[in-house]
Formats: structure tokens, sequence, C-alpha cells
């Protein structure tokens, strides 16, 4: 267990004498204490995550919760009038894909897989050889 999670433990075992304490002394249940300091945490804890979200909506000149894209295309470039590369940017990393009629193909070699979806694209049937062209 490291010092922070002890640190929490022990104030919440020390709030919980000093609920039972003040409980006992002033003659109030200590269920209806509990509820109204759980009650006054929790409200402050909203109030404190409504002013953060706002701060960091203001510093980001968006809205609180807007995320980055996490699939955008970087660059793209037609090869022919149906076939083209694209460079794609997905969860931080990017890719280098050949995109053309039915298919989609990742051409460069990457130390970590790349998500499922990206490696599901069909390639070109082998019977298919291109007209005028080496087979």
């Amino acid at each position: 267990m490291n010092a922070s999670v002890k640190v929490k433990l022990l104030a919440a075992s020390l709030l919980v004498l000093l609920l039972a304490a003040f409980s006992q002394r002033s003659g109030a249940s200590a269920a209806v204490v509990a509820r109204v300091v759980l009650g006054v945490a929790a409200l402050g804890g909203l109030a404190l995550w409504m002013v953060r979200a706002r701060q960091s909506g203001a510093r980001m000149g968006a809205g609180p919760f807007q995320l980055p894209p996490r699939l955008s295309i970087a660059a793209r470039a037609g090869l022919s009038a149906r076939t083209g590369l694209a460079l794609v940017d997905a969860d931080g990393r990017r890719y280098l894909v050949a995109y053309g009629d039915g298919f989609a193909q990742l051409l460069n070699a990457l130390p970590s897989r790349p998500p499922a979806q990206a490696r599901a694209g069909r390639r070109p049937s082998p019977g298919r050889a291109r007209k005028g062209g080496r087979p």
C-alpha cells in the first residue's frame, strides 16, 4: 500500500471517529449527522467540479467536455483516378494506408499491431490482373 492510500484511510477513520463523538455529544442520531455531512461534501465536490470544468473550457477555447478527434486524415495523395495514399492519425499514431475501389491496405510496418478495424480492409483478389500491365 503506498503512502497516499494510507493517508486517505487514516483520514477517513479519523472522520468516522469524529462523527461518532460529535453525535454522542450533541444528542443527535449518528445516521442523521452522517447524512448531513455526506450531503454537504457531495455539494462541495459538485461545485468544485463545475468550477474546474468551466476553467478548463475557458483555457481550451471550446466546451469543457470536448475530446480531441481519435481518427483524422493528416494528408492524402491520389495515385490514379481510383486509388490513393492517406496518412492517417489514429489514437496518436500515424499509419500509411493505400486505398482504392474495394480495398484498403496498411503499408508501413509498426512495432505494435494497429486496431482490428484498421486491418479489416479487403485486398484485391489475385485473379484480377490490370489491363495492359503486368499480371
